[in-house]
């Protein structure tokens, strides 16, 4: 065999190589949207997928080239355990850091298998297949409380607020999908997708999820302000929708409805997430450095909460507050970020705010093509991400933790190809 053959060769072995590793690494994108609402396991069979289609990639001799994004992203996942080793928490919390880091490489892996359009868009159809799914699951649930509609909607994640945050976020991504095919003129796709988003946003309202909603609205003003060419139309529509909005909870014939008494319930002054708040800060206070640790807010927010109910006589709110707290959910990803990682919460919040303002300075210089439509729906489903957590740890919940991954790994996947 001469040298040229030999060369022929080894460009005809490299293209089966590379061939095989992105079948297998699109298939893991595939599964791991595909689960995204219906199955932790099945997100983590994704993430195998795509975690050996990557090996196979670096066996090939390809270059790794890391976006600012995945440089930031990168170096808060290194520091989080050590700063956990650091704090109040020590090995403890440095075990739970680093036992949890795994959700997030897929940030890293999926932009290398998602960068054909024809791939993209089964990754849309899949993700309404998702949704689909588990709302068809959420329906079965109620049959089985003989359709008692004055339950919170429950599917696969068994968690209503977990259905809340991804159904919130998955809608964007929907809305946007919609507009694109109007737009196309493929009005059997615009369809169809219309009638995923109104099961998505009918699940969404059952669960009664305020947080949730709040980031679907937030989610919802931004996509809009990018869609609508006339900012003149989209400052009529925002106060059109606001008035509504604020006539609908002061409406007397409305006082009643179960969805605006969970609006109103948020002035409430003992709402428990206030007190599980003022446990968090008052944890910063004392670890303001290193933090009390992943995964150890507990402990510390349950003294916090004995000694607040101490002059009380035990109650159903007080016993409530016990058990929320020992369970160390604070009920927000800006006050356990806080208590947990101390001053590291700073540059840790600011990466998801750098990761928005990449995606704002895409929008503002891309023309009107698939790409700029798929980075409005990941800003949009980052806005819900951010303003729901508020009121949920959406970083460290994982259905709302693997969804945050499919969002950037979206985006990323598009930046990549620029």
């Amino acid at each position: 065999m001469g040298r040229k053959d030999k060369k022929y060769l080894g460009v005809f072995m490299s293209k089966i190589n590379q061939n095989i590793y992105n079948k297998i690494g699109e298939l893991g994108v595939y599964i791991y949207t595909l689960s995204l609402f219906i199955s932790k396991s099945g997100v983590n069979i994704g993430l195998g997928f795509l975690a050996l289609a990557f090996l196979l990639y670096l066996w090939d001799r390809r270059k790794i080239k890391l976006t600012t994004e995945e440089k930031y992203i990168l170096v808060i996942l290194i520091l989080l355990p050590i700063f956990s080793l650091f704090s109040a928490g020590g090995i403890h919390s440095f075990q739970r850091a680093l036992e949890k880091s795994y959700r997030y490489i897929g940030i890293f892996f999926i932009p290398y298998f998602l960068y054909k359009d024809r791939v993209v868009k089964i990754v849309l159809s899949l993700f309404s297949l998702s949704i689909i799914i588990s709302f068809i699951n959420g329906i079965l649930y109620y049959k089985k409380l003989k359709w008692n509609f004055n339950m919170r909607f429950l599917s696969f994640s068994s968690n209503t607020l977990d259905e809340a945050h991804i159904l919130a976020m998955g809608s964007m991504l929907i809305l946007v999908a919609i507009v694109y095919y109007i737009k196309e003129r493929k009005y059997i796709f615009t369809s169809l997708f219309i009638f995923i988003l109104i099961l998505a946003v009918a699940a969404l309202v059952m669960t009664q999820g305020r947080g949730a909603w709040l980031g679907f609205g937030a989610g919802l003003f931004v996509i809009s302000f990018f869609l609508f060419k006339s900012k003149k139309i989209f400052i009529a529509i925002t106060i059109l929708t606001l008035l509504l909005g604020y006539g609908s909870i002061n409406s007397k014939a409305l006082e009643n409805n179960r969805y605006i008494k969970r609006f109103e319930s948020i002035k409430n002054k003992d709402n428990s997430r206030i007190l599980l708040w003022k446990s968090g800060i008052e944890m910063y206070k004392a670890n303001p450095i290193f933090g009390v640790g992943r995964d150890n807010a507990g402990d510390y927010s349950l003294e916090y909460m004995k000694n607040h109910f101490k002059e009380q006589k035990p109650n159903y709110f007080s016993k409530k507050m016990l058990e929320l707290a020992g369970a160390g959910n604070l009920h927000s990803l800006y006050v356990t970020s806080l208590a947990e990682e101390g001053i590291l919460s700073i540059p840790f919040i600011g990466m998801f705010l750098f990761i928005l303002y990449k995606q704002i300075r895409y929008c503002l210089t891309r023309e009107r093509d698939f790409n700029f439509y798929l980075v409005v729906g990941t800003m949009g489903m980052l806005v819900a991400f951010l303003v729901g957590g508020l009121t949920e740890n959406v970083w460290r919940e994982i259905w709302k933790s693997n969804m945050f991954v499919f969002i950037v790994g979206l985006y990323l996947s598009i930046v990549k190809q620029e």
